[in-house]
């Protein structure tokens, strides 16, 4: 009876190692993941600007990464930041890996491109890149953690600070995802 079980497990394990494929890859499905090239607007998006002044953000037709429009910010004062902000809404008080990746181009003038995700308002602050390269598209992508509030709202920015100069800047193919990590503490 022992050497029939032996025998057995041995059978079962042999089995279980011949059907697993050791070339198979995870692949993670965002629970979330939406773009937007403007091309029919704002597509839920505001604009933003920290100096409390109105404008700095408007659709362009023209030059865009894809399709015909995108999203121009201009910045008024060598100090200005403007943003475009959307509230996301997913599952409450959870875990989330997010992934912001635009195309980002300066049109003229400098600035840092900032990317914010947060589970409270944000400023529009969060994460600084290089300044967008002068006269073509560079892609921009930055993975944070971000826990949602109580309702479920995830707050996302994009937006560009001034350095010590005005400018005018765009993006286009504005991609959010969303990849569950966990549920918060």
């Amino acid at each position: 009876m022992i050497r029939s079980s032996a025998v057995l497990t041995a059978a079962v394990l042999a089995l279980s190692t011949a059907a697993c494929d050791r070339t198979t890859s995870l692949s993670l499905t965002p629970e979330v993941e939406e773009t937007t090239s403007f091309e029919s607007g704002l597509d839920g998006w505001t604009v933003d600007r920290q100096l409390g002044s109105t404008g700095g953000g408007m659709i362009v037709a023209g030059e865009a990464s894809e399709g015909a429009s995108y999203m121009q910010l201009t910045l008024d004062a060598d100090t200005d930041f403007v943003w475009v902000e959307r509230v996301f809404t997913l599952q409450p008080d959870t875990e989330y890996s997010v992934t912001i990746s635009a195309d980002v181009r300066a049109f003229a003038g400098s600035a840092d491109i900032r990317l914010g995700a947060r589970g409270t308002d944000t400023d529009g602050s969060g994460f600084d890149s290089d300044g967008p390269t002068l006269e073509q598209w560079t892609r921009t992508i930055s993975p944070q953690p971000l826990t949602t509030d109580a309702q479920g709202r995830a707050w996302i920015a994009i937006g560009v600070r001034g350095v010590d100069q005005t400018g005018t800047f765009g993006i286009d193919r504005l991609t959010v995802s969303f990849l569950r990590t966990g549920e918060a503490p």
